[in-house]
């Protein structure tokens, strides 16, 4: 075996995946190169002489699966969106992924989200870079602090809509910094609340109570449009919003009026509906909305965790054991 790693992979765990077996390196981030189609992602694959793929953004369907004789496939995504899951399966061709591989890199910019968007830090950077920076005047100083004075963390209400890894991350920050947290998951325990020292609470409890609401939702159909204008509506007012999920769970118009009319005092939003984001975007435009793009999960480390979760999920599999993080167990029938 030999495998085409088009990920972007650490040092140490491209080595401990050359004692297994031999590789090819090209990360997709220097080649700018993403493999969409089966055929040129085949011819690739036989020049290399490879049967095991590694890869974070290129398209593995039944096209290429019918075209090369693969062994394993390994996807650095914390859901294998990129993957056919079913064919890989049917042909014994096992799939490894890295749920999680960011949830640390995404529940820090969260909680910075959450302090910049009650403190003003964004405006206040801005107003330092302005020319109105050096005020003679007392009043207008006075004015300008007055309107930079925020809110503290502490005693706040943290509203997480979602509670998964990232939610459970997000909760353990802001409860450092003395905040509540409920949280709604229909998919997690009872007893996982209990254990991170969350309230579990309906949508709607979570929407009414929280003073920050944070989106940590997965991009699933049932999840789409999943604040719409009356869940928004029933948000308290002046709440903040924190969306690092995805832009397609919330109704734009609904919130962008809310914000626009200051009935929410502030978003940051790492994910928008139209991506890349353009600078002439209405949301970029409102003076209270933070907009990043999308660079959640943009941390050296997570390029450390997927590498790591991937070889430790090859050499599992090659032991004969069953890898932590196999997401197609159907194979197992196939073995």
């Amino acid at each position: 075996m030999k495998a085409f790693v088009t990920a972007p992979f650490a040092t140490d765990q491209l080595e401990r995946l050359g004692s297994i077996m031999p590789f090819h390196h090209e990360d997709w981030r220097e080649t700018k190169n993403i493999f969409f189609e089966g055929a040129a992602f085949a011819e690739r694959l036989r020049a290399e002489g490879c049967d095991v793929i590694i890869t974070e953004a290129d398209e593995i369907r039944k096209e290429l699966l019918d075209l090369v004789d693969i062994k394993m496939i390994g996807t650095c995504r914390g859901s294998p969106v990129n993957v056919d899951l079913d064919v890989a399966a049917t042909r014994g061709i096992p799939v490894f992924h890295t749920p999680a591989r960011n949830a640390e890199a995404v529940a820090d910019i969260t909680l910075c989200f959450m302090l910049m968007i009650l403190r003003h830090i964004h405006p206040a950077i801005e107003w330092v870079k302005s020319d109105r920076s050096s005020l003679p005047d007392a009043n207008e100083f006075i004015t300008m602090y007055d309107a930079m004075t925020g809110s503290e963390l502490h005693g706040r209400t943290v509203g997480l809509i979602g509670f998964g890894a990232i939610g459970q991350r997000v909760a353990r920050r802001v409860q450092a910094f003395g905040a509540r947290v409920v949280a709604h998951d229909p998919h997690v325990a009872e007893a996982v609340f209990e254990q991170n020292d969350a309230r579990c609470g309906s949508l709607t409890e979570v929407l009414q109570q929280a003073d920050l609401l944070s989106l940590h939702v997965a991009d699933v159909p049932e999840t789409k449009n999943l604040l719409g204008p009356e869940e928004i509506a029933q948000m308290k007012p002046g709440a903040y919003f924190i969306n690092t999920a995805r832009a397609a769970s919330v109704d734009a118009d609904a919130l962008y009026d809310a914000l626009a009319s200051g009935r929410l005092s502030a978003a940051a939003l790492d994910v928008l509906w139209e991506e890349p984001v353009r600078s002439d975007d209405r949301f970029v435009l409102l003076p209270n909305v933070i907009a990043t793009p999308h660079i959640g999960g943009a941390s050296r480390d997570v390029i450390t965790h997927q590498s790591a979760m991937i070889v430790d999920a090859i050499e599992a599999w090659l032991r004969g054991d069953r890898p932590n993080h196999l997401a197609n167990p159907a194979v197992l029938d196939h073995r």
